[in-house]
């Protein structure tokens, strides 16, 4: 596997302290409540990952160091790599269980079964919740992701082909059964859909929005009220919106 080159400052790897010192002021080190807890918990992969979305998501991929890492973890740098290999390992990990965890919960809401709009309706709903319970997360694997090395992108590229291609295979099935209008560049209109969604973890907050299904159906009924035919769309609204 390819890994991303780490810039070097005195043969020694940037890490967020001394890329601070080059730019002219300090970069927020690991939090120590976070730290000194860490070190109590025993070290295993899932720990590493979880302080790994956490130093990711607040500081960002490229000036998060393996020290940085260690740290937050409880542990010595050295002894950091006999757990994982290499800091890229650890993102691609983490953006791999991230789509997965999309791919699965709208596999599972959105099945077949159902008339293509409630699929739609589900389908965000589905994806709002996971946003909801991991924002973190979600940010790391959808605006990191490019850090990653021409061969992991690849990988990466073909997992997120199958998030997407969920809510392209409704919309296809909408059209087909004559629920959905023809709309032109439909897949252009939905990856438009999905960036929204993905960008959700930046803005959504328990504490100050609605619940994940409140702003789900909201985004829906926006989007559902554009791809409707007009007669779906007077037969649906109501009965279908309360599944």
């Amino acid at each position: 596997m390819r890994k991303v080159p780490v810039e070097q400052t005195n043969d020694r790897p940037v890490t967020m302290g001394t890329l601070s010192k080059r730019n002219g002021g300090p970069m927020a080190a690991p939090r120590s409540t976070r730290a000194s807890s860490s070190s109590r918990r025993p070290v295993v992969p899932d720990v590493i990952v979880e302080e790994a979305i956490h130093l990711f998501a607040e500081h960002g991929y490229p000036v998060v160091g393996m020290r940085d890492l260690s740290k937050a973890v409880g542990i010595q740098s050295g002894s950091l790599y006999s757990h994982i290999d290499s800091k890229e390992t650890v993102l691609l990990l983490i953006v791999e269980q991230g789509i997965n965890r999309y791919i699965d919960a709208l596999s599972a809401a959105a099945t077949p079964d159902l008339p293509p709009d409630i699929r739609l309706r589900l389908a965000i709903r589905a994806h709002m919740s996971v946003v909801a319970t991991s924002p973190e997360q979600t940010k790391v694997t959808f605006q990191q992701w490019h850090y990653l090395g021409p061969d992991n992108r690849a990988r990466v590229v073909e997992l997120r082909q199958r998030y997407e291609d969920i809510f392209l295979n409704i919309a296809q099935d909408g059209i087909r059964d004559g629920v959905f209008r023809k709309v032109p560049h439909i897949k252009a209109t939905l990856l438009t859909l999905i960036g929204g969604l993905t960008f959700a973890a930046e803005w959504y907050s328990s504490s100050k929005s609605d619940s994940p299904e409140q702003m789900a159906d909201a985004i829906a009924d926006a989007l559902l009220n554009g791809l409707m035919t007009p007669a779906e769309g007077a037969n649906a609204s109501g009965a279908r919106r309360r599944r």
